[in-house]
């Protein structure tokens, strides 16, 4: 990765940003387990309109892969007198406090080296699959208005056998095209306030050790990208190589 303080991989609508101060182990386990939630609730919830239950699955699938819920909260960032603001803004707000600060550093350098990327790269196709969703409201004394709801999902790990997961969701009446991670919001066209979901997970690290075989073979055929189109493999990630997948797409 062009940083060394995190190493970022997408899956569809996932955006995982591991330390890179953790163990090439943990980084590898940490990802299966992603994985393997992304999978079930895909397989559950396929539709992008059904994202709050898609969500709902996936945390209940980290838990059963051996991760404990520690903490569960709804962050509500504001921005009053604000005529605009971009989803770092909404990062910024959302985890503002020392409890955050490290994951919100990671997701920030993570986010800005995504928006580098081509829009036509495997790791942009893939992450934007399930990031917005589309509906007709009627208005009273208007015509039928269109709305978008913008929801992503952030995986944060920056310390052994912690995760953060970070749901980001809102709706608004401003035209939301691919890829909108720069994108200027204007707080005005939001229809609904802009809530992000916050669960706090910590690895049981003897039940994960007895699931682990039967975990990875679930994800077998599966992959994530990386963020860099052309990042290569190091020696560290040989243990879970066919998780990580600098330039191709993934099976469903």
């Amino acid at each position: 990765m062009e940083s060394n303080r995190q190493e970022s991989f997408v899956d569809t609508g996932l955006l995982s940003v591991l330390s890179s101060s953790l163990e090439s182990q943990m980084k590898c386990d940490t990802l299966y387990s992603l994985l393997a939630a992304r999978l079930m609730a895909s397989s559950k919830f396929p539709n992008v309109e059904e994202f709050s239950q898609w969500h709902s699955t996936f945390v209940q699938a980290l838990e059963r892969s051996a991760w404990t819920l520690r903490g569960e909260q709804v962050l509500r960032p504001t921005f009053e007198g604000r005529s605009s603001v971009t989803l770092s803004d909404v990062i910024v707000q959302a985890m503002a406090g020392p409890s955050l600060h490290e994951q919100s550093a990671l997701v920030l350098e993570a986010m800005n080296a995504f928006s580098k990327i081509p829009t036509y790269s495997p790791s942009a196709v893939r992450f934007w699959e399930r990031c917005v969703s589309q509906r007709m409201v009627k208005v009273p004394g208007k015509e039928e208005e269109q709305r978008f709801t913008v929801h992503v999902l952030f995986a944060v790990s920056s310390r052994k056998a912690c995760m953060d997961l970070f749901q980001l969701e809102f709706e608004t009446s401003q035209t939301v095209e691919e890829p909108f991670l720069q994108l200027a919001f204007l707080p005005r066209s939001f229809t609904s306030p802009v809530s992000v979901k916050h669960h706090r997970f910590e690895m049981a690290a003897r039940a994960f050790a007895r699931s682990r075989e039967q975990l990875i073979a679930f994800v077998r055929w599966h992959q994530m990208i990386a963020v860099t189109p052309d990042i290569e493999p190091g020696q560290d990630y040989v243990t879970c190589g066919a998780v990580m997948a600098p330039n191709t797409l993934s099976l469903r």
